[in-house]
């Protein structure tokens, strides 16, 4: 699941099928985990939902009960997510792979497992965009990774 897929989907109470929030936006922590999301409700001021609190599937995402719902007063959280985005990716050979463009989410262990790579407008339409496992990838500056392809741990 693409992260830029998580904004505006659904939240879902489990049992009644009722509709709590959508998502404004998933805060992904440095450990590339996913911390929370934090939802849009009508008629409440934004509401966040810790990760435990949350069930992911491939369309939408529910949750047991509005008790896990805290409140969130727009925090100044720093996910690596938006410090991430747009970093440049070059191949083992220093050839320029493109820029991050989005993160690659597991819904099962909710953890980002790759990362999307962009190469620009005319390469994307002509060969689509690449995907990367995260194990592949080294940040090798806080703009920069590289692609390597015996798999270290990543890290920035």
């Amino acid at each position: 699941m693409k992260l830029r897929h998580m904004r505006q989907m659904p939240v879902y109470l489990k049992n009644s099928a009722e509709v709590v929030g959508k998502v404004i936006k998933a805060v992904i922590g440095d450990d590339f985990q996913l911390s929370y999301i934090v939802i849009e409700r009508e008629g409440n001021p934004p509401g966040m939902i810790l990760s435990q609190d949350l069930y992911l599937g491939e369309e939408m995402l529910w949750i047991r009960d509005t008790n896990c719902i805290k409140s969130y007063l727009h925090g100044e959280e720093l996910s690596i997510y938006e410090k991430k985005l747009g970093d440049m990716v070059f191949d083992n050979k220093g050839r320029e792979l493109g820029n991050i463009s989005d993160f690659i989410l597991s819904p099962q262990e909710k953890k980002v497992s790759g990362v999307e790579v962009c190469s620009g407008a005319i390469g994307d339409l002509l060969h689509g965009r690449k995907e990367l496992e995260l194990e592949q990838i080294y940040w090798t500056s806080n703009e920069s990774a590289m692609v390597d392809s015996e798999g270290r741990e990543s890290r920035w």
